[in-house]
């Protein structure tokens, strides 16, 4: 097949990380794939590395009505029609638009992916751009994309995200690499900072460990608009001495904590669940969204169901002073993420595009 992948850009994040993993499967099971975006991402050169052909559109916007939709279209016109392509899949509310739009006039099918929750609105209900086929990431997301956005349910397909596997097989460093001491217990936490992903929540949590346990550590890593008040909210709950920021992508972070913590209220999916699970990393998570159907306490990892700092920090004490747990848990993480592959990813994403072939 001749796929064309849409996106508004190739920044670091989940959409991006999708759009490459997918490309990367679908390559790698001898389909023709091509990725456009905004020219501006930090990613597209991974795409370079990685052989797969780009083409620049100007879609780096929010808006439905922006011109740079309709400027994107007409880029994509007449290429869709020189590359013969057979499917186009889009991954984000304007490329879904653009993608309507080339179906309509240049006759190509497209199927949309929907990488978590929206907000509910009378324009979203209408203009739904779900495709011939709407991937939801997870059951959680299928579920509100039936009953908040009135998407057919007989069109939704689940699929969840893969991770290129072999690029978390093993952890290459130690925290004594970074500075951390051996004794020390470091908790681990990575992602966007911003309300829903439980930054604040960690901290609070993180501060009542610190009243029973000396040799602690709060790892975040991560950018967002929150970033400045997340950093003065540690200075104010005075664990500033026992928190650190690195930078880091999953695959190099993943070697330093005991631990790590997911307290997102929302998640459509959790990339770095599967990528801990890889790395032997014991995972606590809130049980919201897509994180149960991930986790399943007490085997995998563990759940806290009260969105509460107490909570939280029991979670942690738990695996702090079990270390049979802790051993059970990451040997049953690593079997279980063999579900959550780059290649079944593809493979199921195959099927849909036969279905609409």
């Amino acid at each position: 097949m001749r796929i064309l992948l849409l996106c508004t850009h190739l920044n670091a994040g989940g959409i991006s990380r999708y759009i490459l993993t997918l490309a990367k499967g679908l390559k790698k099971n001898g389909h023709q794939v091509w990725v456009s975006c905004a020219p501006e991402g930090e990613w597209v050169s991974l795409l370079e590395e990685e052989s797969i052909p780009y083409k620049s559109i100007p879609i780096k916007t929010k808006s439905l009505f922006s011109p740079k939709i309709l400027i994107s279209f007409f880029t994509l016109l007449p290429f869709v029609k020189k590359e013969k392509i057979d499917i186009i899949h889009s991954n984000s509310r304007v490329t879904q638009f653009l993608g309507f739009l080339l179906y309509k006039f240049a006759k190509v099918p497209y199927v949309s992916t929907f990488h978590g929750f929206y907000r509910k609105s009378r324009a979203r209900k209408q203009l739904k751009f779900e495709g011939l086929r709407t991937i939801a990431i997870s059951n959680s997301v299928k579920a509100h994309l039936s009953q908040d956005l009135n998407i057919p349910e007989e069109k939704i397909r689940i699929i969840y995200n893969g991770v290129c596997q072999e690029e978390f097989s093993a952890r290459k460093k130690t925290k004594t690499d970074y500075g951390f001491k051996k004794d020390t217990f470091v908790i681990g936490i990575l992602g966007r900072i911003s309300e829903e992903k439980g930054h604040f929540l960690a901290v609070e949590a993180f501060k009542l460990l610190s009243y029973d346990h000396n040799n602690i550590c709060l790892l975040v890593s991560g950018r967002g608009k929150l970033e400045e008040e997340l950093k003065t909210f540690i200075r104010l709950v005075e664990v500033e001495d026992k928190t650190k920021f690195l930078n880091l992508e999953a695959k190099n972070f993943l070697d330093i904590p005991d631990v790590l913590i997911v307290p997102s209220r929302k998640e459509g999916f959790g990339y770095v669940i599967i990528e801990a699970f890889l790395k032997e990393v014991p995972v606590i998570g809130f049980s919201a969204g897509a994180i149960p159907e991930i986790i399943k306490n007490g085997e995998n990892g563990l759940l806290f169901t009260k969105y509460e700092g107490f909570c939280l920090k029991q979670a942690i004490e738990q695996l702090m002073s079990d270390k049979e747990l802790r051993e059970k848990i990451v040997k049953q993480a690593k079997k279980d993420a063999q579900v959550f592959s780059m290649e079944n990813m593809a493979l199921n994403m195959e099927k849909v595009y036969r279905e609409v072939l």
